[in-house]
């Protein structure tokens, strides 16, 4: 595969994903992003799959724009939130290194794993999880 250089139409959507309300927390960011971005390179290693050998020049700008233009971004941003909100509802009350926080925040994990997996980007053929 030949790189076909820097892509501003591609930038422009990354920032799209990094755009949040001010008042989102690091945590939030963090977790936003990161999720979206596994959604997305998924896809783009499943499209470099179906390409055999003959690859598409930008499989992860194809597959951001995939995301972008899916449901799934939206429903993402959503369900993250709202799960980190709780978790950090509550967090001052926790001790850290207490049970209830280590629980807290493994619940979190479960989560945003659970939120990442149900919104994965579609691949024909495979039943989703």
């Amino acid at each position: 595969m030949v790189y076909q250089g820097y892509h501003p139409e591609d930038e422009e959507m990354w920032s799209a994903l990094r755009h949040l309300p001010s008042e989102s927390s690091t945590l939030e960011q963090t977790m936003q992003l990161s999720s979206a971005a596994l959604i997305v390179f998924e896809h783009a290693l499943y499209l470099v799959d179906q390409q055999q050998g003959c690859m598409c020049a930008r499989p992860v700008g194809l597959a951001l724009q995939q995301y972008m233009a899916s449901p799934n971004a939206a429903a993402v941003r959503v369900a993250l939130s709202s799960a980190i909100h709780t978790y950090e509802s509550g967090f001052s009350r926790w001790i850290p290194g207490s049970a209830k926080h280590s629980q807290k925040k493994a619940d979190l994990i479960n989560t945003i794993t659970e939120v990442v997996l149900q919104h994965r980007l579609p691949i024909p053929g495979v039943q989703a999880i």
